[in-house]
């Protein structure tokens, strides 16, 4: 008698879902506990200003269209593991703003996020802030000339 293949664990079973506000959420404040800032984040975005994106960071936007959780997925998959650029002061100030708004409020970095749990209802992470450095610098905005579905 033939049996289908059991999957290592019970997440192996889940099918993935499509992504969810508090994901983007999630997504949003690992970038700001890497240190990028509400207008860095604005500004990748494009067409979503700082206010939104701080609306979004405290958990007052409870809808996105897709197109705005499809941006910031893209967005936290390029950025997730990139410190933004601290050439001059201005750059340095807004970071360490990021990280300390990020570290005041318990937000970890995407290496303490599960990426297969993120859009999933009620997703918690264990982690809480720690200082990390990045594998490198993120310049540029990876979202530039993306236009939205029509």
């Amino acid at each position: 008698m033939t049996t289908a293949p059991v999957p290592a664990c019970e997440r192996d079973a889940i099918t993935p879902v499509p992504a969810s506000v508090p994901g983007a959420r999630l997504r949003l404040r690992a970038l700001v506990a890497i240190g990028h800032g509400p207008r860095r984040i604005a500004a990748a975005l494009e067409a979503t200003s700082v206010h939104a994106v701080q609306r979004i960071l405290t958990g007052a936007t409870t809808v996105l269209s897709d197109h705005q959780l499809t941006q910031i997925r893209d967005l936290y998959e390029a950025w997730w593991d990139l410190a933004p650029p601290e050439r001059t002061r201005s750059e340095r100030v807004t970071a360490t703003a990021a990280r300390t708004r990020a570290r005041n409020a318990g937000w970890c970095t995407g290496m303490g996020l599960d990426d297969d749990w993120l859009d999933e209802p009620g997703y918690q992470p264990h982690c809480a802030w720690r200082r990390a450095t990045g594998t490198g610098v993120a310049t540029g905005n990876p979202l530039k000339g993306r236009r939205p579905p029509t």
